[in-house]
């Protein structure tokens, strides 16, 4: 990937109003693999205090779909089909580090996965499938 195919992608992604929400940072985009950041909040916790599965989901859902865009060809687009999400503990910090990896590329379907770390502990692993399509906009 040229330097200038990955600014673009990174520029794509972080225009995104949700990314933008989650405050998430990206550390590392690779073909087929990207690694980000993204602090906590207090709203972002359920009623005993841990992190609500649904931000980790979100961002799990985030990460992978964006590893897919890296191995993409850029006339084309992604939608995840499918999310299945494991949650391995309880997500007490102030910070999540994620990684997202895609394991199969396909012409029309690709299969990512994304770990999730918060005190250097795997907290969370997702893996998606996400649908090739043609770009909507």
């Amino acid at each position: 990937m040229t330097p200038e195919v990955r600014q673009k992608l990174i520029d794509r992604v972080q225009m995104n109003p949700y990314v933008k929400h989650l405050q998430i940072t990206f550390t590392k985009v690779e073909d087929g693999v990207v690694e980000a950041r993204m602090p906590l909040f207090d709203e972002q916790r359920q009623y005993s205090g841990v992190i609500h599965g649904g931000v980790l989901a979100a961002l799990a859902d985030t990460i992978a779909g964006f590893a897919t865009y890296t191995v993409t060809p850029p006339e084309k687009d992604v939608l995840t089909a499918e999310l299945k999400t494991s949650f391995l503990r309880a997500t007490w910090g102030k910070e999540l580090i994620a990684k997202g990896y895609v394991i199969k590329p396909g012409r029309n379907v690709h299969f990512s996965e994304c770990e999730i770390y918060c005190d250097d502990k795997l907290v969370c692993k997702a893996s998606g499938t996400f649908s090739v399509v043609h770009k909507q906009i």
